[in-house]
């Protein structure tokens, strides 16, 4: 066989596995997903919400005391749709407005009482799940799956990075700290909404 007959049969086997990986990757991701963070009936309290209200109290809960600045730069939008979005969420009770101690012309967001409820509510049956999936786990295994998925983010992240689309910084927290109890950022209610507007569940 040629160099060049062997050049052609690397690519095309190349290819054929790309072909194979590919969705071999995305059905076990999403297999993953759909086991740990889908649920069927998110709080309706949230899912009445328009997403890009949604996306702003996910925000507000994962980076409190921010400014308007902040999350709109997080958002990838203007400041004045992040105030109107505020607005919006301050009217159903869920955030509230501060002015900053230093500088009263600075306005910060926070979750309101019942807004933290809510968002920490919708994260339960996650969190009763993933506790479930840990204890069955050995602790091989359990050092496995985190060594792996830590591999898949960071090569996930640093892909983005190179498509010029990043995405925000994740926040390293030690999770066996107690300071940083109940700051973990719960994903499951947007995941909730999102995956049931894809698959058309909801309006």
């Amino acid at each position: 066989m040629s160099a060049k007959q062997e050049n052609c049969c690397h690519h095309s086997a190349h290819g054929e596995a790309q072909a194979l990986l590919e969705p071999a990757l995305g059905k076990a991701l999403f297999r993953v997903m759909r086991a740990i963070l889908h649920d069927d009936k998110p709080p309706p309290e949230l899912d009445a919400l328009p997403l890009a209200q949604l996306r702003l109290l996910w925000s507000v809960l994962h980076e409190t005391d921010a400014t308007m600045k902040e999350y709109s730069e997080r958002l990838r939008v203007t400041r004045s749709t992040v105030t109107q979005l505020a607005e919006r969420l301050v009217r159903r009770g869920l955030i509230e407005r501060f002015h900053d101690t230093a500088d009263r012309r600075i306005v910060r967001l926070r979750l309101s009482p019942a807004g933290r409820r809510l968002m920490h509510a919708a994260d339960r049956t996650r969190r009763e799940t993933l506790q479930g999936v840990w204890e069955e786990l050995s602790g091989p295994e359990r050092e496995r799956v985190l060594a792996s998925l830590h591999i898949l983010a960071r090569t996930a992240e640093a892909v983005r990075q190179k498509q010029g689309r990043p995405v925000t910084p994740w926040p390293e927290c030690d999770v066996e700290d107690p300071a940083m109890e109940g700051r973990a950022e719960p994903a499951q209610p947007l995941m909730d909404i999102l995956s049931r507007r894809v698959r058309g569940n909801t309006p």
